[in-house]
């Protein structure tokens, strides 16, 4: 693939000096030269000028990144950044750069830093090559900082830029170091090229370029979620020609390709690669193989957009789930439900002990802009039952415990409970409604009070069992109630995914006859599992479209998956195999394998787009819904009933994605677009316009 890109030069002076709050100073950014070399000639501009020029699309070019380290930096752990890595494809110098991926919005945290020898009272200048994956300049989001100085970075595009500071130590200045720091949230910042030196002298930087890398041999992606502008594989190979082969779980004849590689890790383009789901596979010089899935998602980004509608399950306290924010982010999740089991935490009365797991996969959601949906579970033997809180001091204990969640980690609601209804509890309440009420009071009424926005989400109960809510309701549970959950299991029971429109249904009218007012409604659990005895490894893509797709057409606010990673590595353990991820990580592969439900999954997150549902436009064969309006919308359409066509009218041409990944354009015909419609679903949409130059 080749691309073109102009590299500019951008020499920051310190004409004047800005105290900085914490200390240093920054230094103001003056444009000296950019786009070189010009077409005409162009009077050259005075210092303190910025010249302006017309801002023009740039390419976004292929570029991903390896889960290894760089020799002689230190790099933040993946608790306090999202990805701080070395970057392959397209870098300013050499084939190795360095990628800043830090989706939350954090700011003064260390995300890269390298020693060097600065003398007191001494002239140097900071020089680094930098850009922004995006095709239009925007705020870095990172400052550098050397000699106690603080530099500004300009905005930045997809286009390499050098950056240059004159700085001055002082008289007091000796060793340090050179950071890279986050300002916000940084997405997809690159660095590379990056010296000091004073007149005449070389670089006080080690590995300035980053090609010294630590890593194992084999495919070293950190994700192997990839969107057409991500779509490579960081390899540490054999030097000399890697080939590779893609062929996608739907079917249909390989493809294949290779790349001459050198160094300790390198790019390898999946060049021909339409979106899908694939299994992949290499094969380098001294003949090394390793294989994995990948799933490539068409998109205007590197990343698959967050959407706060989407979460997913997991469990934190098991090895499978360790980089649990890297995993759901990848996905385009913005929400991950988890245990946070009470007799984990509390050990001693009143003495909030945090395991390590939830501490490290929870900080690594934050960072990754995922939050958490907390399960306050369940009860504690210091006060009683470990099954559920059974008397008044355990009761007031676990609202306690509640609040404690709350105060310590990054939450969006509360879940009280899990499955109350079907555990069995050993408690004189047994499953009583009357009884659940009683400790979502008591939740309450040590939650609310700081943190009144903070939803309490109640039911959680297995399956949407109408008879515990309706007795929820009658003793007095709205009034406990922010959000109401419950685990639509029924459709996969009943192998129907469908069957979560009528439960939703249910549930509201249930609400609305007996209190006479509702809530919103959260799927917190539900999934279709892929083993023995469950759904095809395809299909479980279908059910998860279909069924998430009428929940929210429906009216659920939030739909949480289950589960993000399988249990177990045997694919036909029993309830193991629930996961959008496998097990562990494939030989000589750093990243777990996405399954074709993964794909679906951001498939439908990406094709939405964060559009609202907004119209049913379903017949006796067809589901149809609509997302969005006009010619923005979005459909999502399948025949329950098996194959059958279905005519849309249109005035131009609709763009049809299946859930292969494969995309038509199907063109209008006396005012309608006729489409064959099966029971795997397909996204239906305008044809997205080809921009100008």
């Amino acid at each position: 693939m080749a691309l073109r890109f102009t590299k500019k030069t951008i020499i920051i002076l310190v004409s004047a000096a800005v105290v900085l709050v914490g200390g240093g100073v920054a230094a103001t950014a003056v444009v000296m030269n950019q786009s070189e070399p010009e077409a005409e000639t162009k009077a050259i501009p005075r210092v303190g000028t910025k010249v302006e020029f017309p801002e023009r699309p740039v390419v976004v070019p292929a570029t991903n990144v390896a889960r290894a380290g760089i020799d002689g930096w230190t790099l933040a752990e993946r608790t306090v950044v999202g990805a701080v890595l070395p970057e392959v494809g397209n870098a300013a110098d050499g084939a190795v750069s360095l990628r800043v991926d830090a989706p939350a919005d954090d700011a003064d945290i260390v995300a890269a830093s390298a020693p060097v020898a600065l003398v007191p009272s001494t002239e140097y200048t900071l020089t680094a090559s930098v850009r922004v994956l995006a095709e239009y300049e925007q705020d870095s989001g990172i400052r550098l900082t050397a000699g106690g100085d603080q530099f500004e970075l300009p905005e930045l595009n997809a286009e390499w830029q050098t950056v240059e500071f004159p700085f001055a130590t002082s008289s007091e200045v000796g060793d340090g170091t050179i950071g890279i720091v986050l300002s916000g949230a940084v997405r997809g910042f690159g660095i590379d090229n990056i010296s000091i030196s004073a007149d005449g002298g070389g670089n006080l930087i080690g590995n300035g370029s980053f090609e010294q890398v630590s890593a194992p041999r084999g495919i070293l992606n950190d994700s192997l979620i990839v969107t057409n502008t991500s779509a490579v594989l960081a390899v540490s190979a054999a030097e000399g020609e890697v080939a590779w082969t893609a062929t996608s779980s739907s079917g249909g004849e390989p493809i294949t390709g290779s790349s001459v590689v050198s160094g300790p890790v390198a790019a390898l383009p999946l060049e021909g690669v339409p979106q899908g789901h694939y299994a992949v596979s290499v094969r380098d010089s001294s003949g090394f193989e390793a294989s994995t899935n990948v799933a490539v998602i068409d998109s205007d980004t590197f990343y698959v957009e967050q959407d706060s509608r989407f979460g997913v399950g997991a469990h934190v306290e098991k090895e499978p789930f360790v980089g649990t924010g890297t995993m759901a982010a990848a996905l385009g999740f913005a929400e991950v439900r988890n245990d946070i089991t009470w007799e984990r935490n509390e050990k001693s009365r009143g003495v909030y002990a945090w395991e390590d797991n939830y501490v490290r996969e929870f900080a690594r959601m934050h960072v990754n802009g995922v939050k958490l949906l907390g399960i306050v579970a369940y009860g504690n033997e210091l006060y009683g039952s470990k099954r559920s809180p059974s008397n008044e001091e355990a009761i007031q204990a676990y609202g306690a415990y509640a609040k404690a969640i709350a105060d310590t980690f990054d939450v969006v609601g509360l879940e009280i409970l899990n499955e109350y209804n079907h555990r069995d509890n050993g408690t004189s309440c047994g499953h009583s409604p009357a009884c659940y009420v009683e400790i979502a009071q008591a939740a309450r009424d040590h939650v609310s009070a700081a943190y009144p926005d903070l939803p309490l989400v109640t039911g959680s109960t297995a399956l949407y069992d109408s008879e515990w809510f309706v007795g929820f309701w009658q003793a007095g549970g709205m009034a406990v109630t922010d959000v109401v959950s419950y685990h639509p299991y029924e459709g996969w029971i009943d192998r129907n995914a469908d069957l979560i429109a009528g439960t939703v249904q249910q549930s509201y009218a249930d609400m609305q006859e007996h209190t006479g007012e509702t809530r919103p409604v959260w799927v917190s659990e539900m999934g279709f599992p892929t083993h023995y005895d469950g759904v095809g490894i395809l299909e479980q893509g279908e059910m998860l479209v279909r069924n998430e797709t009428l929940a929210f057409a429906n009216g659920v606010e939030k739909y949480f998956w289950y589960d993000l990673v399988n249990d177990k590595p045997d694919p036909a353990a029993g309830e193991a195999n629930f996961g959008l991820y496998e097990n562990s990580p494939r030989a000589n592969v750093v990243a777990r394998a996405p399954k074709p439900g993964a794909f679906a999954q951001a498939l439908m997150i990406a094709q939405l787009g964060g559009k609202d549902h907004a119209a049913t436009e379903s017949d006796e064969t067809t589901q149809v819904e609509v997302f969005g309006s006009d010619s923005d919308a979005t459909r999502v359409a399948w025949a329950p009933g098996g194959e059958t066509q279905r005519a849309f009218p249109s005035d131009s041409a609709l763009t049809v994605t299946h859930l292969s990944g494969h995309t038509e354009v199907l063109e209008t015909v006396d005012g309608n677009v006729t489409i064959t419609l099966s029971g795997s679903p397909v996204f239906i949409s305008s044809p997205v316009e080809a921009s100008a130059d």
